[in-house]
């Protein structure tokens, strides 16, 4: 398995009024007045990747930032949250406790009560949380995807900053 290569370097979490966030990828983009050359600029970083990406991107000053919403077929808004709940410690209590024969949620399926606990779990996540889902989620890749989602994040990065 690859290492993580400083995976965390590709994630900025924060806080805000008691809930986690975060954006993977972030780059920051010197257009700060026009939507259209600021896309323009998202697109260029975006030149050399592989895989197939998502992005969105927010005007500001004094410099406007990019970021992806998805890769690879990966929806990130929901994956990263997802492995986030998954490791917090009460959580996987509760995973490993699961009896599908014998719960009180009525669960089916192991699946089923992972899904339960996220929809339990996903407004309490802090940016810690969203880190090290971010790292969990990355360990889940196969070793090729994951090959190829550093190479595809260090290309943004570089066309980002021009290199």
């Amino acid at each position: 398995m690859t290492r993580q290569n400083n995976i965390a370097q590709y994630i900025t979490t924060w806080n805000a009024n008691g809930t986690g966030y975060f954006k993977v990828a972030r780059v920051l983009l010197n257009e700060t007045g026009d939507s259209r050359k600021l896309e323009a600029e998202a697109k260029r970083a975006a030149r050399n990747i592989e895989a197939e990406v998502m992005y969105a991107w927010d005007l500001g000053t004094p410099k406007s930032d990019a970021w992806w919403l998805g890769w690879g077929g990966f929806d990130l808004e929901e994956d990263i949250p997802f492995f986030a709940a998954m490791a917090k410690d009460e959580v996987q209590e509760k995973i490993k406790t699961f009896d599908p024969n014998d719960n009180e949620f009525e669960c089916d399926s192991l699946d089923e009560y992972k899904e339960m606990l996220f929809n339990a779990y996903d407004e309490e996540l802090t940016a810690a949380d969203l880190s090290r889902g971010f790292e969990e989620w990355f360990k889940a890749l196969d070793e090729a995807a994951q090959k190829t989602l550093l190479k595809d994040l260090k290309s943004w990065q570089q066309n980002a900053e021009g290199k």
